[in-house]
């Protein structure tokens, strides 16, 4: 047998026998399938669109003539119909004809009978310096029309995985083969939290990051994909193919592709999903080696009357669609791979149906095809794949031997992989594929890992399984707090199907015992009814305290503590408080409970003297009583600073933010609805911390007053910030 293993206990089981002899090693890695580019492909012209859009008649058939970069659009057209018009700009091929346009709406601005959809998002500004306005929309540009989409109702449309895909063909007008540069000013975008995303993609004309030529996955074809919410007024986009992207010229690195993504004949789709909206201008598509020599205007000079220009209604922006729920968000093992409908269901990728998402974003599928999408197939509760990869729980951060995993798996405890092989075939009998398992890898060099060669734990061949159905079953005694599985069936590969993919804890989830450390605490003044408090339940992940007494003043710090002792200097600090009872009179807000962190327990002489400390949480006030948000710092004056959250609600979430903030400590306090989308209450550097701080007490207090109350905390969760 030849299977190889690396750094695992390792157990395969048969349903008939208990196959022996393996042998451990390290071995190369098998030649990449990618296909070869071809340029210069035939294309018959043919209509299509969101139902506006101008097509051809389906006649001759011509080869494609790129249009020359730079590419520099300022969205001047007469308005936002004319813009999709070749009119406006046509596309090079077949310029004789000219009768399709180089920007092609997918959604967002045309009914199916070609006419302006009036409930649309996508629009041309009424601006003097006109702008485009795009929301819950998409369009390409210069994307030809071509048989290669397949036999399909709009080859401009949902087309990409057609006929190309398995020849790495594409068929738009930009020659991409050169390392280029795609930057835009931003010039408005929604002040509030978004589900929404801005997401820019090279030869893929679906919602599908894996449904080109590229595939998915950190080289595939979606080159940003940002927040709508997060990009910044008057400040300009740069996206470098290969390279880095920021968000304004020499700002903080927001992502990274490590190769280029394009061909001699690409084109690029731009999109913002449901639920959101961008306006921006000056787009700029250029070569890297051209950079500097195509001034773009101050895009802090930039303002926009977008509220009131949507050429159909007049609209504005404040009707704008809820965010859909795109996914349910993992949450944590054990966890058995879902098989029960269709590979598009399982990658996010079906319009409406549910799917597992990553933890922290409700958007980004949990599991992504890396390579090979058309050759995964998932039926009868089973997945089938050659020549193909595909992760598990892994956020599309390129894995590399410095880069720390971004996943969404905490491997920290000892843990179990195991899965049921069915079906294992070789293409060619004498040159047998081989099936991998890789630890914190999206990529198929084994070294491409912070566990270096090791993250590779399994290889086996047809050769290495005695007998069929196979049980493998992996226990590796590596993984991080952010790992993540890729799961890998070489080109050599004819089939091999996989049931039953679980991944489990072998003895409890990692920090399960840790337990919150009860305190009566009375570190300054006094308090009318002294703080007293149990904790009847008391994991790392759910506490229950009941309480009474203590105060909470502007010159009173008494209350009952359930705290952990971390060495931090930035972290947050997350609970859901799920239940409150006994907060039945109306006490004010120096008698409050939630979550803290606070320096020290140290008692004081005045209150002045004590150190950094933050909370959030309610207090009880109102007649008859209600819960109200509050939170509350100590400033380094000495004094106490407090406000309302009046939006926070029982079942909801909060969070403590404490970092480094140059020569401050800054603190911060969230709240959200669901753990997945905060919204930021303030943020301040009035603190009483500072960057030496790097000791810290968190937990759960209450100081009730004449209330009894019983509090539930769930989903706690302390977690370093990222540097």
């Amino acid at each position: 047998m030849n299977t190889k293993l690396i750094n695992t206990k390792l157990t395969l089981l048969s349903s008939l026998i208990i196959a022996g002899g393996l042998l451990t090693g390290c071995g190369s890695e098998p030649d990449s399938s990618a296909p070869d580019i071809i340029i210069n492909i035939e294309n018959p012209d043919s209509g299509g669109g969101d139902g506006g859009g101008d097509g051809g008649d389906g006649g001759d058939t011509t080869e494609i003539s790129n249009t020359d970069l730079p590419l520099i659009e300022d969205f001047g057209a007469s308005d936002t119909a004319g813009f999709f018009t070749s009119a406006y700009k046509a596309l090079a091929t077949d310029a004789e004809d000219g009768e399709d346009g180089f920007y092609y709406s997918m959604a967002g601005v045309f009914m199916e009978d070609g006419t302006v959809d009036t409930e649309g998002g996508n629009w041309i500004t009424a601006d003097p310096d006109q702008k485009i306005r795009l929301g819950d929309a998409r369009f390409t540009i210069a994307q030809t029309v071509s048989s290669l989409a397949g036999d399909v109702a709009d080859p401009r449309k949902d087309s990409t995985p057609g006929d190309g895909i398995d020849e790495g063909l594409s068929w738009g007008e930009l020659d991409l083969s050169q390392d280029y540069k795609v930057s835009f000013c931003v010039v408005a975008v929604p002040d509030t939290a978004s589900a929404s995303d801005f997401q820019i993609y090279v030869d893929n004309n679906t919602t599908s990051e894996a449904s080109s030529i590229h595939g998915g996955g950190n080289v595939g074809s979606r080159i940003f994909n940002q927040p709508v919410n997060t990009l910044v007024p008057g400040e300009r986009v740069e996206i470098n193919i290969p390279g880095d992207t920021t968000l304004a010229p020499g700002g903080t690195l927001v992502a990274s592709k490590p190769d280029r993504v394009g061909t001699e004949n690409s084109f690029i789709a731009m999109r913002v999903s449901s639920g959101g909206w961008a306006v921006f201008d000056d787009l700029l598509i250029e070569y890297q080696s051209d950079v500097g020599n195509n001034p773009q205007p101050d895009c802090a000079a930039k303002e926009s009357n977008y509220t009131l220009v949507n050429p159909a209604t007049g609209g504005d922006d404040n009707n704008a669609p809820e965010p859909e729920v795109e996914g349910t968000p993992f949450g944590g093992l054990p966890l058995t791979v879902d098989l029960a409908s269709d590979a598009d269901t399982l990658f996010g990728e079906a319009d409406g149906a549910d799917f597992l998402s990553i933890s922290t974003n409700r958007a980004d599928p949990f599991y992504k095809v890396t390579s090979g999408s058309s050759r995964i197939t998932v039926e009868n509760n089973a997945l089938s794949m050659n020549n193909a990869r595909f992760t598990i729980g892994d956020t599309g951060v390129p894995s590399a031997e410095a880069t720390n995993p971004s996943g969404d798996i905490d491997l920290t405890a000892p843990y179990r992989i195991s899965m049921m092989i069915t079906d294992f075939a070789s293409a060619d009998a004498a040159d047998p594929g081989k099936f991998q398992i890789y630890i914190d890898n999206n990529t198929t060099s084994s070294g491409n890992s912070v566990h270096g060669g090791d993250s590779k734990v399994i290889e086996l061949t047809p050769d290495d399984i005695a007998s069929l159905p196979y049980e493998l079953v992996l226990e590796p005694e590596f993984g991080t707090a952010n790992s993540f599985l890729q799961l890998r069936a070489d080109s050599r590969v004819g089939n091999i199907t996989l049931e039953d993919i679980k991944i489990e804890y072998t003895d409890g989830a990692p920090g399960a015992d840790a337990e919150w450390v009860p305190s009566t605490l009375n570190l300054a003044g006094e308090s009318d009814i002294a703080p007293a408090g149990e904790v009847t339940e008391n994991t790392a992940f759910s506490v229950t305290l009941n309480a009474t007494g203590g105060n909470m003043s502007s010159s009173n710090h008494n209350f009952f503590f359930a705290s952990q002792k971390i060495e931090m200097s930035d972290f947050m600090f997350t609970a859901q408080i799920t239940s409150v009872t006994g907060a039945d009179i109306a006490t004010g807000n120096a008698y409050r409970f939630g979550i803290m962190a606070t320096e020290n327990m140290d008692p004081v002489a005045d209150f002045a003297e004590l150190p950094g400390w933050a909370d959030a949480g309610f207090y009880v006030d109102g007649d008859p009583a209600v819960l109200i948000g509050s939170r509350a710092q100590m400033k380094p004056s000495g004094s106490r600073s407090r406000s309302d959250i009046p939006e926070l609600e029982v079942g909801d979430y909060v969070r403590i933010e404490i970092y480094d903030d140059g020569d401050d400590k800054r603190v911060k306090r969230y709240y959200s609805k669901d753990g997945i989308d905060f919204v930021q209450a303030n943020s301040t550097s009035d603190f009483a911390a500072t960057p030496e701080s790097d000791t810290w007490y968190v937990g759960l207090y209450a100081a009730p007053g004449e209330n009894n109350v019983t509090v539930e905390f769930d989903n706690i969760s302390i977690d370093p910030l990222a540097p």
